[in-house]
Formats: structure tokens, sequence, C-alpha cells
């Protein structure tokens, strides 16, 4: 009895260590399984996060070469504006530049048209009668032919040389009315006696009073220049003056006639340009 108890106690102990045993390998091969299955999930994770961190640093190297790009684009940019702001002043510049050149080019055509006007109104003052004056190119002035000569010291004109002089005056106005009246020209007509050097304390005065003494000659005789148009100068150069006769003094007892054309805005040009202003400036 007790042996086939003994047996059945074995027989029962091996059927349960086999059916530990087995159930021990199903859960081994269970847990394997599903540690292969874990396994191929986590090294697809892995190669997953390995693709996404490649893609990562991609997208970085991306990143840098859009941030690098973009700082060339900045500064490509910058100097953009800069050539453009170079351009603007340099258009600004240039166009002041066109305008001066433009301005220069009327203001040297109105020069020039004033120069031909100019040399119209001095060949005709240097045509003034020949008969009674030549005229001194080198000093732009005319001198009487005829020699009037004083006593030492005296400013009175003698009768003899009287109707020379009133035609002389007659000439000078003659050629003064013929001028052309609708030119904004007014004309200094400039009297200077001079005088000899011979040692006269009262020379600079005496030449002073010489041309006064041809001047009142003229109003006397009714030569009366249209003050409106002429300034009547009267001067007197003593023992100085330009163009003297070093030669002989005498000869510098004389009298000098200077017509000077005094411009203010010559007709023909403010005509020929409305803008365009004649340079007030003396012969």
């Amino acid at each position: 009895m007790r042996s086939e108890s003994g047996k059945l106690f074995w027989v029962s102990y091996a059927d349960l260590m086999t059916s530990l045993f087995i159930i021990v390998l199903v859960l081994f091969i269970l847990s394997y399984q599903l540690f292969k299955v874990r396994e191929n999930d986590f090294l697809m994770t892995e190669e997953q996060l390995r693709l996404r961190s490649v893609e990562l640093e991609e997208q970085n190297l991306t990143l840098d070469k859009l941030r690098v790009r973009s700082l060339e684009l900045d500064k490509q940019t910058v100097a953009f504006n800069e050539l453009k702001r170079k351009l603007t002043n340099e258009e600004i510049h240039a166009g002041t530049l066109i305008q001066q050149l433009n301005d220069e080019r009327n203001r040297l055509a109105v020069m020039e048209i004033e120069y031909k006007k100019l040399r119209e109104i001095q060949r005709a003052i240097e045509n003034l009668d020949s008969r009674y004056f030549a005229y001194q190119p080198e000093y732009k002035r005319h001198v009487l032919r005829g020699q009037v000569q004083f006593a030492k010291g005296e400013s009175k004109i003698d009768p003899q040389y009287k109707s020379m002089l009133v035609e002389s005056g007659r000439a000078l106005k003659r050629l003064m009315d013929r001028l052309d009246p609708d030119d904004n020209i007014n004309y200094m007509l400039v009297i200077e006696g001079m005088s000899s050097r011979d040692a006269y304390s009262r020379n600079y005065e005496l030449s002073y009073e010489r041309a006064l003494s041809l001047f009142r000659l003229w109003e006397n005789e009714g030569l009366h220049f249209d003050p409106g148009k002429v300034e009547v100068m009267i001067s007197g150069s003593g023992e100085g003056g330009m163009g003297r006769d070093r030669y002989n003094e005498q000869k510098n007892q004389r009298f000098l006639i200077q017509i000077i054309p005094k411009i203010g805005e010559l007709k023909a040009i403010a005509q020929g340009n409305d803008d365009a202003r004649a340079i007030v400036s003396n012969w």
C-alpha cells in the first residue's frame, strides 16, 4: 500500500514538473517572442530616430545654409540700398550739372548777343566824325584833331578855336542822337582836360577848368545832351593821365573825349530770351 502511494507521488510529481517545465517553456517562448517583437520595435524606433536625427541634421544644415544665405541677402540688400542712394545722389548731381550747363549755355548765348550789340555800339562810337576827332583804340577814347593852345595858367578858350570846338560838339551830339534809343543804354560822356608839365602849381585845377570851359561853350551854343540818356562828366587829369605825349608837352594841353556805354538790359537780348539778364558792366 505504501509502495503504491510512493509511486503515485513520484508520478504525480513528475507530471507536475513536466507541466511546470512545459509552462515555463511556453512562457519562455512567449517571452522570447515578445522580446523579439519588442526588440524589433526598438530597432525600428531606433532606426526611425536615427533617420529623424539625420533628417534633423539635414534640416539644420539647410537652416544654416538659409541663415548664411539670409545674411548674404541682408548684405546684398544693404549694398543695393547704398548703391541706390549713391545713384540717386549722382542723378541729382547730374541733374544739377545739366541745369548748370544749360544756365551757362544760356548765359554765354546772352553774352554773345550782348557782345555783338556792344561791338555795334563801339563801332558807331569809333566812327565819330573824323574831321574833328581821332580815335585812340589802345585807350578807347577820342581826342580832338585840332590842337587847342592855352596861355600858361589860363583856362579861357581863345576865340580862334571856338568854331572848331562848336562843330566838334555838334558832331558829337549827332552821334549821341543817332544811337538806337530803343536800347536800354545810358552813356557817360567824359570831357577830360589836360595840362602840360610846366611847373605850374595849379595844373590839376587848371585842367578841370579847361574841360569846364569847353562844356560851357557847348551849352552857350545850344548843345545840350539828353540828361536822361547821357551823363556828362567833367574832369581834369592835370599832369597825369594815360597816353600823354612824352616828347612834346605842348601837345598835352588838349581835351580828351570818352563815351562809355552804361549797360542795363539790352532790349534785343530781352526779346531773344525773356529769362536772360544782361550783365551790368561798363565799357
